[in-house]
């Protein structure tokens, strides 16, 4: 089949609002969890073990934002933040990481209920949210052709790329409204969601989209069995991870593009 003319009002009427509701909706999703962590965490803590679990997550999270931000801090500052963290004797992450590895069938026993009830809520929120962007889609926008794969595909991707649409002459490089909606669904407005966000959203953006999977598969969302038992190797990992940090101060290349753009200025 030759080549069809998209209308340009599909573009305005069909993509961008499908963009633009799926994007309201994750950043929707995105200040209820930061809403619903932030009550967890100003909620009392009733045990030792909630009490130790929140320390070794405020551990990880210092680990972590420092690896990622490092190139705001001069050089001091960061080396006494990462000594502070990684020393051999007295660093943070050394000392956390001597912890013994809990007993997984203890672990298993000791669960607590209202975070069993807590996970169940948030991935039948996420079912729920899967389910009415999917019926609106599918109810207003069913039917449309919005684009086209610039490089040649078999096909077998026709029915990943053209549900909605039954044509079978229709070039495989096609793809249909309900199709889009799904590469959005699955990783597509992430790093806008990031952008908007900041980088304290990375963790749930990851979080969001290993949950779609396992809930597109019917599998339930719950953390790996060795990351609950050994929080020593996950502590060894991240002072690994710091130490091997390459630190370079941004700002002063900031001064060096400043000076560069000067003296161009000038030299007009």
């Amino acid at each position: 089949m030759s080549d069809i003319l998209i209308d340009d009002r599909i573009r305005d009427w069909v993509f961008l609002p499908i963009i633009i509701v799926m994007f309201m909706i994750q950043m929707f999703r995105g200040l209820l969890t930061k809403y619903m962590d932030n009550r967890k965490t100003s909620q009392k803590v009733t045990s030792k073990a909630q009490l130790a679990e929140m320390i070794d997550k405020n551990i990880t999270q210092q680990s972590q934002r420092l690896a990622r931000l490092h190139g705001l801090l001069p050089d001091q500052s960061f080396k006494m933040k990462r000594a502070h963290l990684c020393d051999h004797e007295s660093g943070i992450l050394t000392k956390a990481s001597q912890k013994p590895a809990k007993d997984p069938m203890q672990s298993m026993s000791m669960m607590n209920p209202a975070a069993m009830a807590d996970m169940l809520k948030q991935n039948l929120s996420g079912i729920i949210f899967m389910a009415l962007q999917y019926q609106w889609v599918s109810y207003f926008f069913s039917g449309f052709v919005i684009g086209k794969v610039p490089f040649p595909l078999t096909q077998k991707f026709r029915t990943m790329l053209q549900r909605g649409v039954d044509v079978q002459n229709l070039d495989v490089r096609y793809i249909s409204s309900i199709s889009i909606y799904f590469v959005l669904l699955f990783g597509g407005l992430q790093k806008i969601q990031q952008l908007m966000f900041g980088d304290d959203n990375d963790e749930f953006v990851d979080d969001t989209q290993m949950q779609m999977q396992m809930q597109m598969m019917g599998m339930p969302t719950m953390p790996s069995l060795g990351q609950q038992n050994d929080p020593g190797k996950l502590f060894i990992a991240e002072r690994t991870r710091l130490e091997g940090v390459k630190h370079t101060f941004e700002l002063n290349k900031s001064q060096d593009k400043a000076m560069k753009s000067l003296k161009r200025f000038l030299m007009q």
